[in-house]
């Protein structure tokens, strides 16, 4: 389970490499997805997309370039 944005950014991270390392010509997607994905984590095909789709590397440079919101209130 996930707790903040930064973990989630980290879990996605995760399920992209793992899509990468099995995906190769004449493998589809779904075929991955079923296969090396869904057993691990339990997600839709539709959230694979998406975390496909989201920029983890670039979200993940800019929250470590941001001071903490804590620090922020004193």
């Amino acid at each position: 389970m996930v707790y903040n944005k930064k973990n989630k950014l980290l879990q996605i991270r995760l399920v992209v490499e793992l899509y990468k390392k099995h995906k190769q010509p004449g493998v589809s997607t779904a075929y991955v997805f079923r296969t090396y994905i869904e057993p691990y984590y339990p997600m839709s095909i539709s959230t694979l997309y998406n975390y496909l789709a989201t920029p983890v590397e670039k979200e993940l440079k800019q929250m470590d370039s941001q001071p903490a919101d804590q620090m922020k209130l004193f």
